[in-house]
Formats: structure tokens, sequence, C-alpha cells
């Protein structure tokens, strides 16, 4: 019992410094300048996360990281028209860890997602535009990038752990569905999504890996 005390006391205050250093670095980012790599960006998300391996008890979500990059197709109407870049649909890719516990001990998931994104809605302020000479385009700057965006996709992933559930044995590779919504605030952005693997990761039996996260990322 002090072991379990420790480790969920351990999680709140982890979890309380975590959320402290996210907000401080948005304060940061949310202001800058957004420059014409909207829609095109790379990036790294932190957050945390909840689930685990369906039909056992005692689990619990503790943290995921992922490293993203999207390639987004812009409206090229509003570009010819107005000079406005605004992205349309797209593909994101990520490597994704995430790291959950249970009585037995942890467990390390690594997931590559390949997600297809649409643009719901967005808002754009334009602050100027400078010609690029060498490449002979336009570079446009923007003050203000609003947007919510709405994925889905297939996923690969490798379950990491010495955990065993009863006479089953782990089958560590597995192929999954993720899905979820992205809120954009300039260079910062928040996402939602939950998953699901479509082939057991303990066989015999339905044990399925699933859950949910809520990160917070940013773009270089």
């Amino acid at each position: 019992m002090k072991f379990l005390n420790f480790k969920s006391r351990y999680g709140r205050e982890t979890a309380a410094f975590f959320a402290t250093a996210m907000l401080f670095l948005a304060c940061i980012i949310a202001p800058q300048i957004v420059d014409a790599q909207i829609g095109k960006s790379t990036g790294l998300e932190f957050g945390f996360c909840g689930g685990g391996v369906t039909n056992t008890s005692g689990q619990n979500g503790l943290f995921t990281g992922a490293i993203f990059k999207e390639f987004m197709k812009y409206n090229k109407k509003l570009a010819r028209e107005k000079g406005t870049v605004t992205p349309t649909y797209g593909l994101e890719l990520k490597l994704n860890w995430s790291y959950y516990f249970n009585d037995a001990g942890g467990m390390n998931v690594y997931t590559l997602p390949a997600t297809f994104k649409f643009n719901m809605g967005s808002q754009m302020n334009e602050s100027n535009v400078v010609y690029d000479p060498k490449s002979n385009t336009k570079v446009h700057y923007y003050t203000k990038f609003r947007a919510i965006y709405l994925y889905v996709g297939p996923e690969i992933g490798y379950l990491a752990t010495n955990n065993t559930i009863g006479s089953s044995k782990i089958s560590p590779t597995f192929g999954g569905i993720v899905g979820g919504v992205q809120i954009w605030f300039n260079r910062f952005k928040i996402d939602i999504y939950g998953h699901r693997s479509l082939s057991p990761v303990y066989t015999p039996g339905n044990y399925y890996l699933q859950g949910g996260a809520l990160a917070f990322g940013f773009a270089f």
C-alpha cells in the first residue's frame, strides 16, 4: 500500500509540474508570428494518457509523447485570389510513445499512426507578404492562426512489457485505428484522441490495447 501511495503522490506531483511547464510554454509560443509553413509543420507533443489492455484490472495511463509531421493541401482558389494559404486536408505522421502501469508493472507502447486530417474551420490574420526573389514566390506572414481539425487513420504499434496475463502469451506487434480532434492556436495545439488495436496483444483471449490521450504540442 505504501508503494501504491508513493506512486500516486509521485504521479500527481509530476502531472502538476508538467501542466505548469506546458502552460508556460504556451504563453511563450502563442503570440509568435506564424510563418508560411502553416499546415506543413514539424513539432513535438507531450501529454497524459489513459487506458491499457482490455479485460484486465488495476491499470493507469501516465504520459505520452510524440514527434509529428504534417503534409497539408492548401485552398488553391483562396491562394490565387487573396494570397492566403489556408490548409484544407492532408496527412499527418507521428512517432508516438505512451507509458502505462498496473499492479504487475509498466508497459511502454510505441505506435506509428498515419492519419488523414480535415480542416473543419480556420481563422487567419495576415500581417504582411514578402517577395522572395530566390524562390520567385510570395512568403506570407500571419499574426493569428486558429483552426480545428478532425483526423482518423490506421496505426501500427509495439508493446514492450514483462507483464503476464494468466497463460496467455504476449503478441507485441499490433495494428490499430486512431481518431481525434486538434485545435491549433498559432504554433501551439491541443490534441485529443483515442485509439484501439484491431488485433489482440495477448493470445489466447480478448486482450486488446485501447485508450485515449490529451496532448499539448508545438511546431518548430
